[in-house]
């Protein structure tokens, strides 16, 4: 989107004085926002759940318990 089809769309709308405050914060605050930086989005990504951590080490560790001998049957299977 471009300047002239943005300043179309705003006189189409024609909005007053607090529709256009309101619009302009909620326009300026979605640019922010899409403005985040990559270290910070890695950060996000990287967060820690403990919960979430301790949920999936525990799944880890009982799929890699019942895993291990249905791998041994099935290796001592093939020829």
């Amino acid at each position: 989107m471009n300047d002239t089809e943005l300043m179309s769309l705003w006189s189409a709308l024609e909005p007053n004085g607090p529709q256009r405050a309101r619009i302009e914060t909620r326009a300026f605050d979605w640019l922010e926002a899409s403005d985040t930086s990559i270290a910070s989005e890695w950060l996000g990504l990287l967060k820690v759940e403990p919960l979430e951590a301790l949920a999936y080490a525990s799944v880890g560790a009982v799929a890699l318990l019942l895993l291990t001998p249905i791998g041994w049957i099935a290796v001592s299977l093939l020829p």
